[in-house]
């Protein structure tokens, strides 16, 4: 039993049908942008909860409609000044609350572990403010000095750090050469808190300053870091303040993978003093955390590894010797998650070791 297929006048009156469903659909939208006082068709950035159009307008600024003779009605002057001043008190709040979205996410950027909303809105450019680069260095000394429990990090020990220690004490084990290992969890919710926190102490043949010269130092990363194809300093905010692009070339992987990290060093100061236990007061510290959103054109396309959380904490023990202690949070694309704790415990002890053989005497 074939349908007979319908006429050409039944094909044209669907079309027609269709056609006028279009239509409407376009006017529909418009007389509801309109209302809404913007062009839907136009793009906008959201700053905080207030869409920004490329033309400075927003919600808050809407333009009176036309009438149906196409003529805007005469407002009275007193009307004008009352909306005049409206608009004015309506543009005075949007900057307003601008900076206060500036000002929270610049106190959410020194957290350790930062929220995924904060992280998304993010510019790369937070850093620039000193006084959050100073809260984010606080709040890292006070995790790298801290033994005990914090409101952060949930610290346990590595297994091979507890067979270490059930032999001899942690700083008789640190004199002999060996590398104590702990495993982070994040204890807040945020970007990458699902992911592993590895932490290191141990002893290094140099300064501190010294180290913190050699962590600083872009020329040099190649030395320690086999993976480096090579790190370039972007932008220099302040005399020990700095946004570096890191170009690495992990085992397994095809192509390269891009890291831009802000990273600051600083000298212990006397208020940091009753923070650290023992005698070993003098010292450097150098943290180092992802800047989304700032890369070189060329290096747009790759993926980015993120170091979430980086701290050395590096105290003078004399004059040739330190002790480091040093944790990092890092998502990496290429890294599973089952493997992320045995990459991160297997990283974190051969960066020891790469530092020590720097110090070890060449024969002739």
């Amino acid at each position: 039993l074939r349908r007979q297929p319908p006429s050409k006048s039944g094909m044209l009156l669907l079309k027609q049908f269709f056609l006028s469903l279009v239509v409407l659909f376009l006017v529909t939208r418009d007389v509801l942008a309109g209302r809404r006082g913007y062009d839907a068709t136009q793009s906008y950035t959201r700053l905080g909860r207030i869409p920004i159009f490329e033309d400075g307008r927003s919600w808050g600024l809407r333009r009176q409609p036309p009438s149906k003779s196409g003529v805007r009605p005469r407002v009275p002057l007193d009307t004008v000044r009352s909306t005049s001043l409206t608009r004015v008190s309506s543009a005075v709040s949007t900057v307003d609350s601008t900076a206060q979205s500036t000002r929270s996410l610049s106190l959410e950027v020194s957290s350790p572990i930062i929220p995924q909303d904060v992280w998304d809105n993010l510019t790369g450019e937070e850093f620039k403010d000193p006084e959050a680069v100073d809260r984010f260095s606080d709040h890292a000394l006070k995790l790298a000095a801290s033994e005990g429990k914090n409101e952060w990090i949930e610290w346990t020990e590595h297994k091979g750090t507890t067979k270490i220690l059930e032999e001899r004490d942690m700083m008789s084990a640190l004199d002999d050469g060996e590398v104590l290992v702990y495993v982070g969890t994040a204890k807040k919710e945020g970007y990458g808190s699902e992911l592993p926190i590895i932490k290191t102490k141990s002893i290094l043949p140099m300064s501190a300053e010294e180290m913190a010269d050699l962590l600083m130092d872009s020329s040099r990363v190649k030395v320690y870091n086999k993976m480096s194809q090579g790190r370039k300093d972007v932008f220099q905010w302040g005399e020990n303040t700095k946004v570096v692009r890191n170009l690495t070339k992990p085992p397994m992987t095809k192509s390269n993978m891009v890291t831009v990290t802000m990273m600051h060093s600083r000298a212990l100061k006397e208020k940091d003093f009753p923070l650290l236990s023992g005698p070993h007061k003098n010292g450097f510290l150098v943290v180092s955390r992802a800047v989304p959103g700032v890369a070189d054109p060329e290096v747009a396309d790759l993926p980015r590894n993120d170091i979430l959380l980086g701290v050395n904490l590096l105290q003078d023990l004399g004059p040739d010797e330190c002790l480091m202690t040093a944790f990092t949070h890092v998502y990496s694309p290429s890294i599973p998650k089952m493997l992320a704790k045995k990459v991160g415990v297997s990283s974190a002890i051969n960066f020891v070791k790469d530092i020590r053989k720097l110090c070890e005497p060449v024969s002739n």
